[in-house]
């Protein structure tokens, strides 16, 4: 799952978003330096994407992305999946997206300092160009990728990536409003204590 989810489901299992957020930037099980919430997140985050990774229909998901960008399906569909996310926040979430974005910028401001420099980077970024809403609309989903391809260590076919949501727009909704509530269930579940 990308940011957006994430940030949703550290919500939904009342942890931390940093922790939440850092899980795609500290390596290792060795946590003990940071705040035990923190660590407690990213946890979480690691769980949620191995449930992720493994689930029939996220592979399903990936298996509609076409060959010439199959080896990037898993950030493609991350992506989209934050899409669908962001376009039906209210059968989700009670708070408006606008809101919640604010209290996760608001958050992540508070314990930047407890960031490495890379994610310090990304969350100004995400908080002055606002990507959590930018995400329900699909010129920023093409952003969106192509940042990423642009972070690659050499040019891919990566670049126009958004052109797989476009065209397998309907598919990829399907996979996504019958995975979400799985994982929903999942994390709603999981004993953040025995992480």
């Amino acid at each position: 799952m990308n940011f957006l989810a994430h940030f949703h489901l550290a919500d939904v299992s009342a942890t931390s978003f940093t922790g939440n957020l850092l899980g795609d930037f500290v390596k290792g099980a060795e946590l003990h330096y940071l705040p035990a919430s923190v660590a407690t997140g990213i946890r979480l985050h690691r769980a949620i994407d191995l449930y992720t990774d493994n689930h029939a229909l996220v592979k399903e998901a990936m298996a509609l992305i076409s060959p010439a960008r199959r080896r990037f399906a898993g950030i493609i569909v991350d992506v989209a999946f934050d899409h669908y996310l962001a376009r039906s926040w209210r059968d989700w979430h009670a708070d408006s997206l606008e809101a919640f974005a604010g209290g996760v910028y608001a958050s992540l401001l508070e314990e930047y300092e407890l960031m490495p420099p890379r994610a310090q980077r990304t969350v100004s970024h995400m908080s002055e160009h606002d990507w959590l809403n930018g995400y329900a609309r699909l010129p920023n989903i093409y952003r969106s990728l192509d940042n990423i391809a642009a972070r690659l260590s050499r040019r891919t076919t990566m670049y126009g990536a958004g052109e797989e949501v476009e065209l397998n727009y309907q598919a990829l909704e399907v996979c996504f409003m019958g995975f979400y509530p799985q994982l929903l269930n999942y994390v709603e579940n999981i004993d953040t204590h025995s992480l």
